[in-house]
């Protein structure tokens, strides 16, 4: 992350590594090298900055298992190709590239990967499908996967209604994952892009409302419903999700919801945060925080700084519940509705002890709520 003050330059890769039994977990964020370049130099930047980071740290593209790419403007160049030649690979990657735009001046796109060396297994496997975009890994016993650019039937976006197309998108999903040997009851989290979010939410809601009830899923989900769309897909709504499947050194739980109390008392079906309990260590997996109240309501309206207090103290409320400070955060997302709020951000989390070594993207995106200025999700880790 980069003051705006900054015009030319984006801060260096931020990168994150996490050491267990066997396997090497690395969290990355990067920009291009510089911000006078057009947008598609900027990009092939970024990429090479992203390669470089991995190599620095042992790793390569083939190790990455989930990815973001954030872009400003819908590229008129074919993105994928792009980075396969940068990358000098072939073949699908688990990465999702979404028009959100980076909150940094004059930036392009960032990208943010999550990249694991395990001793179990000397690479990644993606599977050959495009669409979605599979990437695996076993550790301690347990499937980790994550499917990624996950989008309804394309023969219904001409006629269906966006909760149909939701709840399309979601029986995809499981589909997905039913053909890979797990289940939506292994799902730890998901992030869920929504054209037009204001207007389209409560049908997204409704669709995965009756979903999940169907399910009869016994632990929810963590998750983000943001505003965004997946380049390349016609739908309104897309998702990428991560699960586990089980094993019996393996457990995920929900979180105690903290002051914000449970999202499902509001009428959406997802829990504030997951915790993946696993040998050596546990993960808590933080849903987009907003700045609400246990009621719901939005604290401090018109106040983006006050609604930055808020949800600092409600994600701080979940990662007390499980043990964890802000020191150990790996991985952070935060959206803004405006741009102009960067600055904002980087001060609040300076203030609150969020260090900006931290790997963060920074993008501007509409929340769920009209009144919602700001929102903050959160992956951290602590060795047991």
């Amino acid at each position: 992350m980069t003051s705006a003050g900054d015009r030319d330059a984006t801060a260096d890769p931020c990168t994150k590594s996490v050491e267990g039994p066997g396997v090497v977990d690395l969290f990355l964020h990067a920009g291009p090298g510089s911000t006078r370049l057009d947008a598609q130099g900027q990009f092939v930047s970024m990429a090479a900055r992203a390669f470089r980071a991995l190599a620095e740290r042992g790793l390569g593209p083939n190790n990455v298992v989930c990815g973001f790419i954030h872009f400003a403007t819908a590229p008129s160049w074919n993105w994928r190709e792009a980075l396969l030649g940068e990358w000098q690979i072939s073949g699908p990657l688990p990465i999702t590239a979404l028009l959100q735009p980076p909150a940094a001046p004059s930036c392009a796109c960032t990208i943010q990967l999550h990249a694991v060396r395990s001793a179990r297994q000397s690479g990644v496997w993606r599977g050959n499908e495009a669409q979605p975009a599979a990437a695996t890994v076993l550790r301690s016993g347990a499937r980790h996967l994550h499917l990624m650019s996950i989008v309804p039937r394309p023969e219904l976006a001409a006629n269906a209604s966006v909760a149909a197309l939701a709840y399309d998108m979601l029986a995809q999903a499981g589909h997905a994952l039913t053909a890979r040997g797990l289940r939506f009851s292994d799902v730890v989290r998901t992030w869920i892009h929504v054209r037009d979010i204001e207007h389209n939410h409560a049908a997204f809601n409704q669709a995965r409302n009756r979903y999940y009830d169907e399910q009869h899923l016994p632990c929810l989900p963590a998750s983000t419903c943001v505003e965004g769309r997946v380049l390349g897909a016609e739908s309104p709504v897309a998702m990428d999700l991560y699960a586990v499947g089980k094993s019996p050194d393996v457990e995920v739980t929900a979180i105690a919801p903290g002051s914000m109390g449970e999202a499902t008392a509001h009428g959406s079906a997802f829990t504030r945060g997951s915790l993946l309990h696993e040998p050596g260590r546990r993960w808590l997996y933080v849903s987009g925080m907003a700045s609400l109240d246990a009621r719901g309501d939005v604290v401090c309206p018109g106040d983006v700084q006050g609604q930055w207090r808020r949800i600092f103290d409600n994600a701080g409320a979940l990662l007390d519940e499980a043990g964890m400070g802000l020191g150990d955060v790996v991985n952070a997302k935060a959206y803004l509705k405006h741009a102009a709020d960067y600055d904002g951000f980087l001060q609040s989390a300076v203030s609150t002890g969020l260090s900006l070594d931290v790997p963060t993207a920074v993008v501007v995106a509409d929340i769920c709520r009209p009144q919602g200025l700001c929102e903050l999700e959160l992956c951290a880790v602590r060795a047991d």
